[in-house]
């Protein structure tokens, strides 16, 4: 007996969902546990310090602090079990996984089997998901709702009902306290709606009765939407009108540079080539889908437009970078994937007729695209252990192969910085090329580290020591330059922030280790303690050489003896 085809494929899919989500999960967990806490992420840790739980429901920092929710659990870890980078990571994780299971549940409905298992694999193997679900910021979480708000409104718009309405002002209200620029997303489907009842309103055309909600029920949405979004976020918005609004807003200058890169980290690559055949998908399904779905397919597609138009309004600042122009738009990464796995599939049946390629051939077509993408992403030369800094800049800014002859530099750096603070291959430590050449499991212990992935050069040491790397820190550096009133800069040492902590016991970090506590180095089984007297480069100009540097290098002497090594730029100690 022949067995039914959908059937087949119904029976099929939570095994072939359950592999995108085992390898998606894998993915997003594999090396986290050793990843530093660097950049951005200690923008919400430094602001919830000494901050009430009311004062952090009602305000928020922009740039850097924007996240309400994300900084009252920051505060509510510090209040309690204290700060890991596990626990605070954690909610990004939570959500780049539950995206590859969420986005293709909801999806099924509309663009069927074979293309939301391909959304699935899509999405879990997507460098922009995955490296935001790795760090502790919420874009993780706005691609997740803003994403599921979509869907959602699409299936309200298709069948009515109260459940899916109240989802999808769940989802979108929830977005939108995440990050603001959500809003732009969450705005697609009310708009689409309107302009769907007014075309329909039209003068000639028949007044018959229209399946899903009415205009008054959109309205309705609407209003719900915008009343718990301004009870939630309009006290915090307003603060930060008269404070920091616009030390962000209306101050970038795009490039048009930054277009072909925001395209190749979209598409997860850096072969140009697969970019190319990305995009030729992407169109090809969004073509598809306002075919078959119009108000879905024509919803999704408003959104390009719709996130340009509030970019070039905003002009934030650093809009030459192409990483932040894709985080701010970041739901449309899994709406360009759905478009793409729609093209994908969509291509293969049209060519169906040939009897070379049958179902079996097209799904293994499919496949060899998703791996290809896979292989020519970040990830290969990302996730070459040991790497404590996966999360840095120079594997996530740009998908290209990186050049290991000079260290990253950024393109948020202001176009009038005249500094060269990029590291050459050549004036990198003769002691970490030593290292190499005595391979060894034991860590080290690299001092100081400055916040700004473009002033951290210690994933590029990494590069050529190849030892695990521990760093440490002070809990007494006090100087004048480095915080501001909700903000910090690149050039800030991580010593500034955690010197403001007055119990140290809520510091337990696995990564991070205190410079006076030798019996804890000893303990993780560290071999040699690094102090970086003098970074290469102009990096000694950006920040003054911390205060306690001095104070270590005398106490480790008396403790420990003369330093392992010494050159102009380091003093290496052996426990």
């Amino acid at each position: 007996m022949k067995i039914p085809l959908r059937w087949t494929r119904d029976f099929a899919f939570p095994f072939a969902l359950a592999f995108a989500f085992l390898s998606g999960l894998w993915l997003r967990v594999y090396l986290l546990a050793d990843q530093v806490f660097i950049d951005d992420e200690w923008h919400g840790l430094y602001y919830v310090i000494g901050k009430s739980p009311a004062w952090l429901l009602t305000h928020f920092s922009i740039p850097g602090a924007t996240c309400i929710p994300l900084n009252f659990y920051t505060w509510v870890l510090g209040a309690t079990m204290g700060w890991s980078e596990l626990m605070l990571r954690l909610p990004s994780l939570v959500c780049g996984v539950l995206c590859v299971i969420v986005g293709p549940l909801l999806a099924r409905k509309f663009i069927g089997t074979r293309r939301a298992v391909l959304l699935a694999f899509l999405l879990a193997i997507c460098p922009v998901l995955i490296f935001y679900s790795r760090i502790c910021r919420p874009y993780s979480a706005v691609a997740l709702l803003a994403f599921a708000a979509l869907l959602l409104a699409a299936r309200w718009m298709r069948s009515g009902g109260l459940r899916p309405a109240l989802l999808f002002i769940g989802a979108g209200v929830l977005a939108i306290y995440f990050h603001l620029f959500a809003v732009v997303t969450v705005a697609a489907p009310l708009l689409a709606a309107f302009v769907f009842h007014a075309w329909r309103r039209r003068p000639g055309i028949p007044r018959g009765p229209v399946a899903g909600p009415s205009l008054q029920q959109w309205i309705g949405v609407t209003v719900v939407m915008a009343g718990i979004t301004a009870l939630l976020t309009l006290p915090a918005l307003i603060h930060s009108l008269q404070s920091t609004f616009f030390n962000i807003a209306l101050k970038g200058t795009f490039r048009l540079d930054s277009l072909p890169r925001m395209a190749q980290l979209i598409s997860g690559t850096g072969q140009p080539v697969l970019t190319a055949l990305f995009w030729a998908a992407l169109i090809a399904g969004a073509i598809e889908q306002c075919r078959r779905n119009p108000w879905l397919g024509w919803m999704l597609v408003s959104l390009y437009p719709l996130h340009a138009l509030a970019l070039i309004l905003s002009r934030p600042d650093a809009a030459q970078s192409a990483i932040l122009l894709t985080r701010y738009c970041i739901p449309l990464v899994p709406v360009s994937l759905l478009f793409v796995a729609c093209g994908i599939q969509a291509t293969l049946e049209a060519i169906t007729a040939r009897p070379t390629l049958q179902p079996a051939l097209q799904t293994l077509t499919a496949f060899a695209y998703v791996i290809a993408l896979a292989i020519t992403g970040p990830l290969p030369q990302c996730y070459v252990a040991p790497n404590n800094f996966t999360s840095h800049g120079n594997y996530q800014h740009r998908y290209g192969s990186i050049d290991w002859q000079h260290s990253f530099y950024s393109d948020f750096t202001p176009t009038g910085f005249t500094l060269i603070t990029t590291i050459r291959a050549d004036e990198v430590s003769p002691f970490y090329q030593l290292l190499a050449d005595h391979p060894d499991g034991r860590p080290i212990v690299e001092y100081p580290m400055m916040i700004g992935d473009h002033f951290n050069p210690l994933y590029y040491y990494q590069h050529f020591h190849r030892r695990q790397v521990l760093v440490g820190y002070t809990t007494d550096m006090s100087l004048s330059r480095g915080l501001a009133p909700g903000n910090i800069y690149g050039s800030t040492y991580i010593d500034q922030v955690l010197s403001l902590v007055h119990d140290p016991s809520r510091l337990r970090f696995r990564n991070l280790v205190s410079m006076e506590d030798l019996s804890a180095m000893r303990g993780r089984g560290v071999e040699y303690v690094i102090l970086h007297k003098r970074f290469e480069a102009q990096l000694p100009e950006v920040a003054p050489t911390p205060p306690e540097l001095e104070r270590l290098w005398h106490e480790y002497r008396m403790t420990l003896g003369a330093p392992f090594y010494e050159d102009a730029h380091i003093a290496v100690f052996r426990l």
